[in-house]
């Protein structure tokens, strides 16, 4: 329940992060609200590094032109003023710290804990004692109080890395991202005010304001309403699929079709019934 608590939390702050880039961990199939990036089995679904290059090739930007291009360098120099080398790591590590343990340590809380171990309804968890609920807790995890903050505190410390390998990258799309859609008269106007002391402290505090308390919880509040959007979007796809045909398994072929199939494959009709999965167990998730 913890592990499934922590990816809940940590789900909830990618949605909530509105900085350029946020770095997720991408998932097949999903367990209580976790999502997990698992190497596929032999002919199973697609494998971790199959998907990582499907996510990657889904933003395509366009080339710059020539004016572009050649509006590169003072963005990428206003984009340095921003965002300095080691900011972006900063920012992160600080906007985890500030946001992910609070949100763990609603996890963390006694009758929470025990209505995820125990079969006790909140009226039976209730009615105990603080040093009951204590008691139990430590019967149950020994660490209960110190198991959330131990694993956001690994986390911060191993996202080092992935903040240090993200930031090159973050920066220079960035760059592109001010050449395209600033002309060099207006480029020239930013980096002016860059260059005053108002400006400067903006440059610097500009991209630390989408991970800024205020602007998460602001964020945090429209959660409820998000996900009531997510349910009748799905019911509404639902819906929508509805007017389609129906997928097929290998039981709804005809003859014709299976002999047919069983050509296309190269493999004997007898072994065909084998090798057709039946529709949406290929994409249902794994419950461990």
């Amino acid at each position: 329940m913890k592990k499934t608590a922590f990816s809940l939390a940590l789900g909830t702050l990618s949605l909530g992060l509105s900085s350029p880039l946020a770095a997720q961990d991408i998932e097949i199939g999903k367990v209580e609200g976790e999502v997990a990036l698992e190497p596929a089995e032999a002919g199973g679904a697609m494998d971790e590094a199959a998907v990582l290059e499907m996510m990657s090739g889904m933003f395509q930007a366009e080339p710059l032109t020539a004016d572009q291009e050649a509006r590169l360098p003072a963005a990428t120099a206003i984009v340095a003023t921003m965002m300095p080398e080691g900011f972006y790591g900063e920012m992160m590590r600080d906007m985890m710290e500030k946001t992910m343990r609070p949100m763990m340590a609603m996890f963390s809380e006694p009758d929470f804990i025990l209505a995820s171990r125990l079969t006790l309804d909140e009226a039976a968890i209730a009615e105990l004692g603080d040093a009951e609920k204590r008691e139990l807790l430590t019967m149950l995890d020994p660490a209960w109080d110190r198991r959330a903050d131990t694993m956001v505190d690994a986390l911060i410390a191993n996202m080092g890395g992935a903040f240090a390998a993200v930031e090159p990258p973050v920066r220079a799309g960035l760059a592109k991202a001010y050449a395209v859609r600033f002309d060099e008269a207006q480029l020239a106007d930013i980096s002016s005010f860059f260059a005053t002391p108002t400006g400067s402290e903006f440059a610097r505090q500009s991209m630390a304001l989408f991970a800024d308390p205020q602007v998460m919880g602001a964020t945090m509040e429209a959660l409820p309403e998000m996900v009531g959007s997510f349910t009748e979007m799905e019911t509404s796809m639902e819906a929508a699929l509805e007017s389609l045909p129906a997928e097929r398994d290998y039981a709804d072929l005809s003859a014709a079709q299976r002999a047919r199939m069983a050509d296309l494959l190269g493999v004997e009709p007898d072994a065909l019934g084998d090798m057709v999965i039946p529709h949406g167990e290929g994409e249902e998730p794994e419950v461990e």
